[in-house]
């Protein structure tokens, strides 16, 4: 602990040494002649130099000893702080990680007691299919429940899509940005009905809702729900967002693009409504 206190205060020593030598000096050089008097600058100036640079080097050649003697010392607490800066970098990073589930989970849950007329059977997504043509997910069933084809999926941010095919444990789901996909909605704010159909892009999850009339006002921003027709979504579900509008080439009836509610590039879990309670 000494050769490590003198490692980390080399300098103030050395500066306290240099304040402390003249004050010696001045002090045996005041008694060494008895009855004379010597003026201040005559006494500084009967010091030999040489004997203060010797004792200053000795000093600093004592301290600089003690500082490799302590270096390796030093060197083995700094390794201890950086691992200890590691373990804390990766225990955080842990950390962030379980709030984060926590938090998804929490939606969850609030989805689940908003819905309670809904058979939920929970799932966890662990795989996506990489098509630059097909969105499909693969979910691993959390229950010992059937499933059967076109049941659909949901997470606490809206409409997933349905499931396609099932195997042990397992289920395949189409996503609502599947080319194959399709999903009767209507605009939350005018109740203008449409239907959903993936345009299957390789870099976003981008839909087109088709068949909506020229009389109905669709806008950016409007908020897309199922309608609860064809009888495999439940009502109110959200689906996504109007972010443009566009004239459809089949005559009477407009197009708009449409953004899912759903992040799917983040999604982890899910919920698959195997029917009413």
């Amino acid at each position: 602990m000494l050769l490590a206190w003198l490692e980390h205060h080399r300098r103030k020593v050395v500066a306290m040494a240099l304040l402390l030598v003249p004050l010696v000096m001045f002090a045996t050089s005041a008694g060494a002649t008895p009855g004379k008097t010597v003026g201040a600058p005559a006494r500084y100036a009967a010091v030999p130099m040489g004997w203060t640079q010797s004792k200053i080097s000795g000093l600093i050649g004592v301290t600089g000893l003690f500082g490799g003697a302590g270096s390796s010392e030093l060197r083995e607490e700094n390794e201890q702080l950086r691992e200890e800066v590691d373990r804390l970098r990766e225990e955080n990073t842990r950390l962030i990680g379980v709030l984060q589930e926590n938090g998804r989970l929490r939606e969850l849950v609030g989805f689940r007691e908003r819905h309670p007329e809904y058979n939920l059977i929970p799932a966890r997504v662990i795989a996506r299919d990489t098509s630059p043509f097909f969105r499909v997910l693969k979910v691993e069933i959390a229950a010992d429940v059937k499933l059967e084809p076109r049941m659909p999926v949901v997470s606490a941010q809206g409409v997933v899509g349905q499931v396609h095919q099932v195997f042990e444990g397992y289920a395949d789901v189409v996503i609502v940005s599947d080319p194959r996909s399709r999903i009767d909605v209507v605009s939350q704010r005018n109740r203008a009905q449409g239907v959903v159909e993936g345009l299957g892009h390789e870099r976003d999850y981008q839909g087109r809702i088709s068949y909506l009339s020229e009389r109905d006002e669709v806008v950016v921003g409007d908020v897309m729900v199922t309608s609860g027709m064809g009888g495999i979504f439940p009502r109110e579900l959200v689906v996504g967002t109007v972010g443009e509008v566009q004239e459809s080439q089949r005559g009477l009836f407009q197009e708009a693009v449409i953004s899912p509610s759903v992040d799917f590039s983040r999604l982890e879990e899910v919920f698959v409504i195997a029917g009413a309670e």
